[in-house]
């Protein structure tokens, strides 16, 4: 064997881990059906520490803007996207089943009263495409955070937080900062901490002050990286009705989605 051909695998896939040779890396269970499979490797996971990106902006021919606001509906095991994500004003297996709760079982249903009812209603989640430099490479990634407003109490999600950071205006009511800018856009800015003993982490957000042109970002980018940027609407997945009526069952029982079923015939 030519010894100038022998590649030596990276610390962390040798030897030299702390994990037991014998142990089995679990893949989890959950199943987030909101991003296609072809996609779902782009999303983004925020590490700790501080982290600077470039939002992009929409892309063309999107009809929507550099945000996507997800509808998400949200079960043990898994998320998907409403249809009205995509389509206003669209219906779900789930408005069914929940109409059909409604009528005929009302304390079945999710409510402050009935912690463990189901939980039929979407839920806002925000959706957005990021440069961020990876390796020493400028690489596309996807974020999908949590769009709620506080509006039952608690905290901002993450995905919020961005939007308002991002629509902040002074005492003149002009943008302070416009991060969305093609050209004249500025990096953004996350830091994230989970203290001991939280359960979830804190995140400080700023905008930079130095404009990050898309053309000079994209011109330091792989071909594959910036062909892998897509529209946001192309990229979510729309379960077919048949597909949603079994994601339902991890909802509501299937003998009770039977029933519903047989009711809207």
């Amino acid at each position: 064997m030519n010894p100038q051909t022998i590649e030596f695998a990276s610390p962390s896939a040798s030897g030299e881990s702390s994990t037991a040779p014998w142990h089995t890396a679990s893949n989890g269970t959950f199943q987030d059906l909101i991003i296609k499979p072809e996609f779902a490797v782009r999303r983004y996971k925020i590490p700790t520490g501080a982290t600077w990106f470039r939002i992009v902006p929409a892309l063309r021919p999107s009809t929507k803007g550099w945000m996507l606001g997800v509808h998400a509906l949200s079960y043990e095991g898994g998320q998907h996207i409403h249809a009205k994500t995509i389509k206003p004003g669209a219906k779900s297996v789930f408005d069914a089943a929940y109409q059909w709760c409604k009528n005929n079982c009302p304390e079945s249903l999710f409510s402050k009263a009935n912690k463990d009812g189901y939980k039929l209603l979407a839920n806002p989640v925000c959706l957005f495409w990021i440069l961020v430099e990876e390796g020493g490479k400028v690489v596309s990634r996807l974020v999908l955070a949590s769009g709620y407003d506080r509006s039952r109490g608690g905290n901002d999600g993450l995905g919020h937080q961005i939007l308002k950071k991002v629509q902040e205006r002074d005492e003149h009511g002009s943008l302070v900062a416009n991060p969305v800018d093609a050209e004249a856009g500025l990096q953004f800015g996350i830091e994230k901490t989970l203290s001991q003993g939280s359960r979830y982490p804190n995140y400080t957000l700023k905008i930079g002050r130095v404009p990050a042109p898309m053309s000079e970002l994209l011109a330091k980018m792989d071909p594959l990286e910036i062909a892998a940027l897509a529209p946001l609407e192309d990229i979510v997945h729309l379960p077919s009705e048949e597909e949603e009526w079994k994601l339902l069952e991890k909802v509501i029982d299937p003998a009770t989605v039977s029933k519903i079923r047989a009711a809207l015939k």
